[in-house]
């Protein structure tokens, strides 16, 4: 990556908040600003050389901006992790430590170790153990003995659990590169002594990969009840210490989002939105703000909810639920990836309710918009949608363009059109040249032949996303004379 780009990228990764903070920063600073000049063009998307004639000048300005931003995020971010707070802790014993303030020391690495063993950061921990071995020996010798013995024993203490949670994480790495489809070293793998029995495990830290590791082995060997119940058992352990969702929300997400899936597969639909509804209430129930992360869970919990609606062809609460997510979309900034995905469920949405003109609007916003290679499964079904809906509206003269376009797209997407799309794309342009009393027989002769040359397994998930058969259907119940 250049270091063009990487500047880009963090300035671009910046929040409200912390752009605030840097504007505060700044004010501190002597001199010429003329890297808040930089800053600002790169902040708008413009060309970061716009103001600078000078090649190292611009070089030099760019280096600065980099290193004040990432100086200025140490700062914003000072305690507000429980890392970042015992990094701090550090440095200031280090700083007394130099000092000879050793009751100060003393005072600061009780501190840092009580922190540390709580939210179990056993890295950090043994750095305090170790300084407080450097002040321990610069004491008077006669009391310190004992005291250095203490901290050692300590020290084995630590790199105990630290060994036992490699020995976790080992096997985690170990069943992720194995072949899952392999049932009898999957079971194998259940007799374990890391798996046989929870007390192996010998930090919380550990108990969480137990209970994941017994979940993906009793998925893979189609022991469902048992994979289920290590999920709730993992649930109802992480629960139990708020702090550590609160400091490190990670985990959890993933541990809600798995049983959710294991409940949407099982379709466990009401179960599954309460998975949904208890993900959401996350950053409101342990004091979270939105980070990039918990957003795009957060999005995703939406996502796979009109998903859900879409499935159930339960048209009325997908539509109540798009005013809720038009709010999110609204008021944060939505990765691409999900942007595509709710305007094209808005437009499919509107149109199963007979809502044209509001579908055309949300397909237009996917159609109008460069998303580059995201989800072209998708930007493919909006542009067949995009045709539907002109159809419905009655806006026949605009199919042919619509057609040629919805052509050129594909052909550069991909080069080749799959067998559907070729039935569907000659459909349309028939339509847009003939008279209304011949649509009920073009419909007709689409339904023969939409499918005609894929799979059952190729038809299916193609109407997952966009039904054309339940279309074609609702077209050909009509009467002539009902079209328009």
């Amino acid at each position: 990556m250049s270091k063009r780009a990487s500047l880009k990228e963090l300035v671009h990764s910046l929040e409200k908040s912390e752009k605030r903070y840097l504007s505060l920063f700044t004010n501190l600073q002597s001199g010429d600003k003329h890297y808040l000049n930089l800053f600002k063009s790169i902040d708008k998307g413009y060309p970061q050389d716009i103001e600078f004639n000078d090649c190292s000048d611009l070089a030099v300005t760019k280096n600065y901006l980099g290193k004040l931003i990432l100086k200025s995020l140490k700062s914003f971010t000072e305690g507000k992790t429980k890392h970042s707070e015992l990094l701090h802790l550090l440095l200031e014993i280090e700083i007394l430590f130099q000092k000879e303030l050793y009751d100060l020391c003393r005072t600061k690495i009780k501190k840092g170790k009580a922190i540390a063993i709580k939210y179990e950061s056993f890295n950090l921990l043994l750095e305090f153990l170790h300084w407080e071995k450097r002040v321990v020996n610069s004491l008077p010798k006669s009391s310190n003995r004992q005291a250095v013995g203490e901290v050692v024993r300590k020290e084995g203490e630590v790199l105990e659990m630290l060994n036992n949670l490699y020995q976790y994480s080992t096997f985690v790495e170990e069943l992720m590169t194995s072949d899952l489809l392999d049932l009898e070293k999957m079971k194998a793998y259940l007799d374990h002594r890391l798996i046989k029995d929870a007390s192996e495990a010998k930090s919380f830290a550990a108990l969480i990969l137990f209970y994941h590791l017994k979940y993906i082995l009793f998925t893979v060997t189609n022991n469902v009840p048992e994979g289920r119940k290590a999920l709730a058992e993992l649930i109802e352990l992480m629960e139990e210490q708020p702090h550590r969702i609160k400091e490190n929300p990670e985990s959890y997400l993933t541990t809600l989002h798995n049983l959710m899936g294991m409940m949407l597969y099982n379709k466990e639909t009401n179960e599954a939105l309460e998975a949904l509804n208890k993900i959401r209430e996350i950053p409101e129930k342990y004091g979270l703000k939105k980070q990039s992360y918990i957003l795009r869970t957060f999005v995703k919990t939406y996502n796979v909810e009109l998903e859900l609606y879409r499935d159930l062809k339960d048209w009325e609460r997908a539509g109540e639920l798009m005013s809720e997510i038009n709010q999110l979309i609204e008021t944060h900034v939505i990765p691409n990836n999900y942007l595509l995905s709710f305007y094209y469920q808005f437009g499919y949405i509107h149109f199963q309710l007979g809502e044209y003109s509001e579908s055309l609007v949300s397909i237009n916003k996917i159609l109008n918009t460069n998303f580059g290679d995201e989800r072209s499964d998708l930007q493919t079904y909006a542009r067949f949608l995009f045709l539907m809906i002109h159809f419905e509206l009655g806006n026949i003269t605009l199919l042919r363009y619509a057609v040629d376009n919805t052509r050129r797209f594909l052909k550069k997407r991909r080069g080749a059109l799959f067998p559907f799309e070729k039935e569907l794309l000659k459909f349309f342009s028939k339509l847009s040249v003939s008279s209304a009393y011949k649509y009920q027989t073009l419909f007709g002769k689409l339904s023969a032949s939409l499918f005609k040359h894929h799979t059952e397994d190729q038809r299916s998930n193609i109407l997952d996303y966009l039904d054309f058969e339940s279309w074609i259907k609702k077209r050909l119940s009509k009467r002539r004379t009902t079209y328009f």
